[in-house]
């Protein structure tokens, strides 16, 4: 595990996903190079007075909040001085994922295993199911 992508939402999972990580790169003196990645759900929009200009606002306003949301795992890689850099993708959140790994040459994926959907009840979500199927790489997830 030295490339590892960590798959963030903002859910209180996905948070100690990163801490988790933190704490294995401490207590294995490991290096690590993360990359921080969160995927935002394409802008749904009906109606025949939709305009382009609409819609690229709102992919444009789905970036920004993607950025925002990787300051509080940026900030705690910083104050652990593991090196990290940011993506954000917008589309199918286990396809993205894929495609960062692919993309970035991850050996490794850290994600929680609840994000921030509908069905909390549930042991693992739809997200963490999908992406331990689908992608080439070992996965770690973290209650």
């Amino acid at each position: 595990m030295r490339n590892v992508l960590v798959a963030f939402d903002g859910s209180d999972s996905s948070k100690r996903a990163v801490q988790y990580l933190i704490d294995f790169a401490r207590e294995h003196s490991a290096t690590l190079n993360v990359h921080l990645l969160n995927v935002q759900q394409p802008p749904i929009v009906y109606g025949e007075y939709v305009t382009g200009e609409l819609i690229e606002r709102m992919e444009q306003s789905a970036t920004s909040q993607a950025q925002h949301l990787l300051d509080w795992p940026a900030a705690q890689l910083q104050a652990a001085g593991i090196t990290h850099s940011r993506h954000t993708a917008q589309g199918n959140i286990p396809e993205q994922i894929g495609l960062a790994v692919e993309k970035l040459s991850c050996d490794t994926v850290v994600m929680g295993t609840r994000g921030l959907g509908n069905f909390s009840g549930l042991l693992m979500g739809s997200v963490a199911t999908r992406v331990v199927h689908e992608v080439p790489v070992p996965v770690l997830l973290v209650k």
